[in-house]
């Protein structure tokens, strides 16, 4: 493994850390959440993106490098903050689909600002089904509305 890493590699590398911090997150409001429709929703959309994670991992192994794993520090803080903020709502449930939404929405923005990180042909496939599975997310969100 090399210390520098190509424009592939880093390209690879951002879409793996925003997809498995996207897991994790929908792993914990599902484990928070009392809802129990909201949390089979949070667990039926990370269990979706686990396949995408596993060929991420796939794609960035063949070029040499390891997958990164998210900051867990970072990820422990920003949950204790969405269930800091549902805590103290009327209706939780609602409130973290909500806060769920808006994280969709945060990672269909940056996926259209690094969609043309690379030229690589697999990096646009892998970047494509994220895509897709974001809009499909934010389509199953607004109906758990």
């Amino acid at each position: 493994m090399s210390i520098l890493r190509s424009e592939r590699q880093v390209a690879l590398q951002e879409l793996n850390r925003m997809l498995l911090e996207s897991i994790d997150h929908y792993r914990d409001s599902a484990e928070f959440v009392d809802d129990q429709h909201a949390a089979q929703l949070f667990t039926r959309i990370a269990d979706q993106r686990e396949p995408l994670a596993e060929q991420l991992a796939r794609a960035i192994r063949e070029t040499g490098d390891l997958p990164s794993a998210p900051d867990a520090d970072v990820e422990t803080g920003e949950q204790l903050l969405h269930r800091l903020h549902a805590w103290f709502t009327a209706d939780q449930a609602r409130d973290v689909l909500e806060q769920r939404l808006q994280a969709e929405s945060t990672l269909a923005e940056t996926l259209a600002e690094n969609r043309h990180e690379t030229p690589d042909s697999t990096y646009q496939a892998l970047h494509q089904r994220f895509v897709s599975l974001v809009e499909n997310a934010t389509q199953a969100l607004k109906e758990g509305l």
